[in-house]
C-alpha cells in the first residue's frame, strides 16, 4: 500500500517545504499522481545550501523554470537562499522571484543573501505587499519609498538589514499595525532606536561592536510597548537603555557579550565612568544589568546570559540591595569557579521557584582567586543564613557538559543541603558521543550527587542524556 500517497495534500505539502525544490521536483518520477503534484504546491523552498548550484546561472535557470511551470493559486511560503556569494547579474531575477511571491499573494516571505562586495536592495514592490504575514530577510538592504504597507503582517525579522535605521523601523512599525513578533539582529549602524507599538509582543533585539570608538556604542535604546510579553537584549548593551512603558512583560533575556578588541581596563572604552566607580569593562556591564532588572522588576521569568564570572561579580556587588520579588523562574547561563558568587546572585530573588544552570565553560573559569566581593566570612555567613529563595526553591535544572571541570558541583551541594522544599533535581549531561554508549560522566555525576546530604525528604534527582 502506498501510504504516502493517501495522504492529503496538506500534509504532502508541508513535507514538500522541508525539502529543496530540486527534491521536490524529483517526485514526478514516482507516480501519475505525483507527476504534476508539485506545480500546485503552495510551499516554494529554494534553498540552495541543499540544492547546491554551483553555477549562478545554473540556479537563476531552474528556479525561473520551475516558476514557469507553478500552476497553483496562491503561495503561501516562499524561500530564497543563496548558499554562498554570487554575482549581483541575479539581482534582476530576485526581483523577479519576490513579484512573482508577491503576484501570487505570500503570506511567509524568508530572504537569505550571501553578500560581501555589493548590497542588494528589496525591490520596492514588497512595500505594498498586504497579504504579507511572515516577513525575514538576512544581508538586504532596506529603503522605503512612501508608506509601508503590512497590514497583514505578524512577524518580522531582520538580520544584517543594511540601512535599516530608525527612521526605516518607525515606518515598517507605523505600517504594520497588527506586527506581533519583531527580531533585528546587527541592524544597528550608529544611530538611536525607539520601538513604540501597541501591538508588539515579542521583541528582540542583537547589537554588535567591533572597536572602541565605534559609533554603535554612543546609540540609544528606547521601548515603549505595552502589551510587550517577551523582550531578548543581546550583545552589546546600548549606552542608555530605556524602558518605559512595558508593564505586561513575563519574560526577560538579558545577555551581554560580542565586544571585540576591547582590553578589560582600556580607559578609552567608552563606558568606563569613574564618578560611578566604574572601572572595568566588566563593572560596566554588571552595571548595565542592574540598571534594566530595576525596570522590570514586575517579570516573572528572566534568563541572563554572563560574559564571565567577573561580569556576575560586578553586578552582585551592585545589585545586592535590589529584591526581585516577582521572579519565579531564572534561567542563568554562565561560568563561574566559585558557588558563593551564585549563592550572593540568588538573595535578589526571595520568590524563586524554578532555577535553570545552563553550565559554560570560558577562559575566565581558570582564574581561581576571582571570587571578587566574596571571602571566607562570606561563605560562613551562608552557612549560617541561606538566601530566601532556596527555601522557596521547588525545581532546579542543570545542563552539564561532560569535558567540563566539577565547578558545578559545591553549589548543587550547597544547594541541597538548604533548599528544604526541593522537588525535583534534573541534571542533563551533554555531548554524549554514539547514543548507545553509556557515559561515564552521568554515572560519574549521579554518584556525586546521590552521595550528598538532602534536606528535602522528596526531593528526587533526576539523570538524563542532554
Amino acid at each position: 500500500m502506498d501510504r504516502l500517497s493517501e495522504l492529503p495534500d496538506s500534509i504532502i505539502f508541508h513535507i514538500f517545504w522541508s525539502l529543496p525544490m530540486t527534491d521536490v521536483v524529483r517526485t514526478t518520477i514516482l507516480s501519475k499522481r505525483w507527476k504534476n503534484l508539485w506545480t500546485t504546491a503552495p510551499y516554494l523552498n529554494f534553498d540552495n545550501g541543499a540544492m547546491e548550484f554551483g553555477d549562478d546561472r545554473k540556479l537563476e535557470n531552474f528556479i525561473n523554470r520551475a516558476l514557469l511551470r507553478w500552476k497553483g493559486v496562491r503561495v503561501l511560503k516562499f524561500k530564497f537562499k543563496s548558499g554562498y556569494e554570487f554575482d549581483e547579474s541575479m539581482y534582476v531575477g530576485i526581483d523577479f522571484w519576490v513579484q512573482f511571491a508577491k503576484d501570487k499573494e505570500v503570506e511567509e516571505l524568508y530572504l537569505d543573501i550571501i553578500l560581501f562586495d555589493d548590497i542588494y536592495w528589496l525591490p520596492q514592490c514588497l512595500h505594498s505587499c498586504s497579504s504579507l504575514k511572515v516577513l525575514s530577510f538576512k544581508n538586504c538592504n532596506f529603503r522605503v519609498y512612501g508608506d509601508v504597507q503590512w497590514n497583514q503582517l505578524k512577524s518580522l525579522t531582520i538580520i544584517d538589514g543594511f540601512g535599516v535605521t530608525e527612521h526605516v523601523i518607525n515606518q515598517i512599525l507605523y505600517g504594520s499595525p497588527r506586527l506581533e513578533v519583531l527580531i533585528l539582529s546587527f541592524v544597528d549602524r550608529g544611530e538611536n532606536l525607539c520601538i513604540r507599538s501597541t501591538s508588539l509582543k515579542v521583541l528582540s533585539i542583537h547589537k554588535s561592536l567591533y572597536f572602541p570608538g565605534d559609533p554603535c556604542w554612543d546609540s540609544e535604546l528606547r521601548i515603549c510597548t505595552p502589551n510587550l510579553e517577551t523582550l531578548e537584549i543581546k550583545g552589546v548593551p546600548h549606552k542608555k537603555c530605556l524602558l518605559v512603558n512595558v508593564s505586561s512583560l513575563t519574560h526577560a533575556t538579558l545577555g551581554f557579550f560580542g565586544l571585540h578588541g576591547f582590553d578589560e581596563y582600556d580607559s578609552d572604552f567608552p563606558g568606563m565612568d569613574t564618578e560611578r566607580g566604574l572601572f572595568t569593562l566588566d563593572d560596566f556591564l554588571g552595571d548595565m544589568f542592574c540598571r534594566i532588572l530595576s525596570t522590570i522588576q514586575h517579570v516573572e521569568n528572566v534568563t541572563l546570559m554572563f560574559r564571565c564570572i567577573k561580569v556576575l561579580g560586578a553586578m552582585i556587588k551592585r545589585c545586592m540591595t535590589s529584591s526581585f520579588p516577582n521572579v519565579k523562574s531564572l534561567h542563568l547561563g554562565f561560568c563561574f569557579n566559585d558557588y558563593k558568587l551564585l549563592v550572593g546572585l540568588l538573595q535578589s530573588f526571595p520568590q524563586l521557584k524554578k532555577l535553570v544552570l545552563e553550565y559554560k565553560v570560558g577562559n575566565e573559569i581558570h582564574e581561581k582567586q576571582q571570587s571578587l566581593n566574596f571571602d571566607a566570612k562570606s561563605s560562613l555567613k551562608f552557612e549560617a543564613y541561606p538566601p530566601e529563595s532556596f527555601l522557596q526553591l521547588r525545581t532546579v535544572e542543570v545542563t552539564w557538559d561532560e569535558d567540563e571541570d566539577d565547578d558545578v558541583f559545591p553549589f548543587l551541594e550547597f544547594l541541597l543541603k538548604y533548599a528544604s522544599n526541593l522537588e525535583k533535581m534534573v541534571f542533563k549531561v551533554k555531548g554524549i558521543m554514539p547514543p548507545k554508549r553509556p557515559s561515564k560522566s552521568l554515572f560519574r555525576a549521579s554518584q556525586k550527587l546521590l552521595r550528598m546530604p538532602r534536606s528535602s525528604t522528596i526531593a528526587q534527582l533526576i539523570f538524563c542524556e542532554y
